[in-house]
């Protein structure tokens, strides 16, 4: 059995792992990624706008003067409105990957530290090492998706791609899209701060548990020959 020590310890990185994933699972959920108001101009030189609110998944919103008074965008399927493999499609398709195979190294993460809690295959690949792999490979897959999707957003022009498609009329420019990120993005850094965390708390144990192994040799170490033959 293991020790309270390790027992408590490996319990908060099970926590800090049950964290990320929660986060993660909520990430792919919700649709609250981004809200961007686009420039719509026509050929008249009337200014409209387009707005759009969009997850990784689905999306919503509403033309107004672009090309008619106002009308609502009906709900649309992200990767759908993205109709060319172009570079807003495969960046969205490997943000999505990404995040992912940052749910399955939590998963990983949270199954091992829990399994640590009860039991001892501390020298095997289900002992801290896993531990650090798995929460590595969640952590870095996060922090990949945090960097990709402002990339597509911002340099590849994400919204105004969607948004000309759901219009879908010649006689209008979008341009200027004005994108406020919304807290499904942002719940991805906290998630990436649990795989951190994870990676702290095992190695704060092993640390400490190598010194004390280090300080029970000691004595044996300094005491004299003499004493040793005996």
């Amino acid at each position: 059995m293991p020790t309270t020590r390790k027992t408590v310890m490996f319990l908060g990185g099970s926590l800090a792992n049950s964290g990320s994933l929660i986060m993660i699972c909520a990430v792919l959920a919700t649709k609250e990624w981004v809200n961007s108001v686009i420039t719509c101009k026509g050929l008249t030189n009337q200014t409209g706008s387009v707005t759009l609110e969009y997850g990784l998944f689905e999306g919503k919103g509403r033309s107004t003067y672009c090309p008619n008074i106002g009308v609502e965008i009906s709900p649309f399927k992200v990767l759908e409105s993205l109709e060319h493999f172009g570079p807003s499609k495969s960046l969205h398709i490997t943000v999505i990957t990404c995040l992912c195979l940052g749910l399955l190294g939590s998963i990983c993460s949270f199954g091992i530290t829990l399994y640590n809690s009860f039991s001892n295959p501390y020298e095997t690949y289900l002992g801290p090492i896993g531990v650090y792999v798995c929460s590595s490979v969640s952590a870095i897959f996060i922090f990949f998706s945090i960097v990709l999707f402002v990339v597509n957003t911002e340099v590849y022009h994400l919204s105004v791609e969607m948004a000309e498609n759901k219009i879908g009329s010649q006689n209008v420019i979008l341009s200027d899209a004005k994108n406020s990120i919304g807290y499904s993005y942002y719940l991805m850094i906290p998630a990436f701060f649990c795989n951190l965390f994870a990676i702290i708390i095992v190695y704060v144990y092993q640390h400490a548990n190598y010194t004390q192994r280090k300080e029970q040799q000691r004595p044996t170490e300094d005491a004299p020959k003499d004493i040793l033959m005996y």
